[in-house]
């Protein structure tokens, strides 16, 4: 279907899809509560319903904790398979009274939606659902289509990864359809082309029974909290190099052409530091900012906590130092080596009067790198080119989507990246918005790339 037929489509369409994205939002799908838990169960039995409706076949996968919406559309039996995967969950909305209108009642100000998960990711799940409605109606010849849209991505997919062998016949594919991921540039095309795994830990020094009198025991009894800093200073040098023995193993270094083009995507030191308050001074200084995020590992202090911390002073030489610490790992790297090899780090820095203790270690999916010379990539680009006028910009992602690496290796589908949002929509934050214009970019790409196959 070419653009000026979807874009005809979107105009007939657009206040019903409106309205039923307002539904699919009403959801509190928040997966990391369990007090949601119903509620994302509902979410997903909405949006199975609704598949039903368009002509999809759908049906409900159960996982230990929250079921994923499978659905398919049978195409032609020589025609390749698109398997396309999302998720219906969401993040928590602390704190609530930052939100301007409550965020599981949908509003629509300003040719924005505004509600959580109004991007990520039913906003942008939606416009699938919807350009695949279109395509539908009609009678379009399309590939065979295959949906897998989750709802524990917020707070990890671990029950997903441990059932996703027993699907391997089920999702088999030749493409893996992404969208949950973003434009660097407004009304630039952007392909995601690689993404960083996770591990996570918490470390805890232990020292005295209880907090001490900083005039009695100072200078006798160990300081857990200065410990910890000291600790901690140990993970990295001075121009942001990790220290850790075995940390960058398995680091496959970027080749000339993809260095170059991941430094093609627009980057203003100023501009970051107007919008964060800090210099983008992080991480190893011997590289860009996008070679940082997009090629090399990063290990991360996530929080730390000791002793007193509220107001006036309290002289006391603290029983206990906290620290929440993750990484973010590349392709090609093993998460649970690398995970080992910062716990014997700090064990081994540790000081003997002491004790280390380390819990909550989490790996999360690996890192994903795809192949700048693929026939999607090709196409996707050539799509991104029509709709937007301009070429499309290729960019290595620093964060993480935990499954999609997984999804590649079980169903054999190349994985092909490509969202619409921006940095105003304020994921994971208060007012998180989507805006009408980006549902129809996302709803012109969705309809122009399903029809091309």
């Amino acid at each position: 279907m070419d653009k000026e037929t979807l874009e005809a489509a979107f105009e007939a369409g657009q206040d019903r899809m409106i309205e039923k994205w307002k539904e699919f939002l009403s959801f509190p799908s928040i997966s990391a509560d369990a007090a949601h838990a119903s509620d994302c169960v509902n979410c997903a039995t909405w949006l199975c319903d609704h598949l039903a409706t368009i002509g999809v076949q759908s049906r409900l996968l159960e996982t230990a904790t929250k079921p994923v919406v499978f659905g398919e559309l049978p195409g032609a039996a020589d025609a390749p398979t698109v398997l396309f995967y999302g998720h219906y969950d969401v993040q928590p909305v602390d704190p609530p009274e930052a939100w301007v209108s409550p965020p599981f009642e949908p509003e629509w100000r300003d040719n924005r939606m505004y509600a959580r998960g109004a991007q990520d990711n039913k906003g942008q799940v939606f416009y699938v659902i919807k350009a695949l409605e279109a395509l539908i109606a009609s009678g379009v010849e399309l590939p065979n289509i295959k949906i897998f849209i989750e709802g524990e991505e917020e707070c990890g997919s671990d029950s997903l990864a441990a059932q996703l062998e027993e699907w391997k016949d089920l999702i088999a594919a030749d493409v893996l359809m992404v969208c949950d991921t973003g434009t660097q540039i407004p009304g630039t095309g952007c392909i995601t082309m690689g993404l960083r795994g996770i591990v996570h830990f918490t470390a805890t020094l232990t020292g005295s029974k209880y907090d001490l009198h900083s005039g009695v025991h100072g200078g006798k009894a160990p300081n857990p909290a200065v410990a910890m800093a000291r600790l901690i200073a140990t993970l990295h040098d001075d121009e942001g190099h990790v220290l850790v023995d075995g940390f960058y193993d398995g680091v496959v270094e970027p080749t000339a052409e993809e260095r170059r083009l991941a430094n093609e995507v627009p980057f203003d030191a100023a501009a970051y530091e107007s919008e964060t308050g800090v210099e983008p001074a992080g991480g190893e200084l011997a590289f860009t900012p996008a070679e940082r995020i997009g090629f090399r590992p990063c290990l991360d202090l996530n929080g730390i906590h000791s002793g007193y911390g509220g107001a006036g002073g309290k002289t006391i030489i603290p029983s206990v130092a906290t620290a929440k610490i993750s990484a973010r790992l590349v392709a090609g790297q093993d998460l649970g080596a690398v995970l080992e090899s910062i716990v014997k780090h700090l064990q081994r820095h540790a000081p003997p009067a002491l004790h280390l203790d380390i819990s909550d270690q989490a790996v999360g999916g690996p890192g994903l790198r795809l192949d700048i010379d693929s026939p999607i990539l090709q196409k996707a680009k050539t799509i991104l080119r029509e709709l937007t006028g301009k070429d499309a910009l290729l960019y290595w992602e620093g964060a993480s989507i935990p499954i999609v690496a997984s999804l590649q290796r079980v169903s054999g589908g190349e994985p092909l990246l490509v969202g619409f949002g921006h940095e105003e929509d304020n994921i994971h934050a208060p007012n998180e918005s989507f805006s009408i214009e980006q549902f129809r970019s996302g709803f012109i790409y969705v309809g122009m790339l399903l029809s091309s196959f």
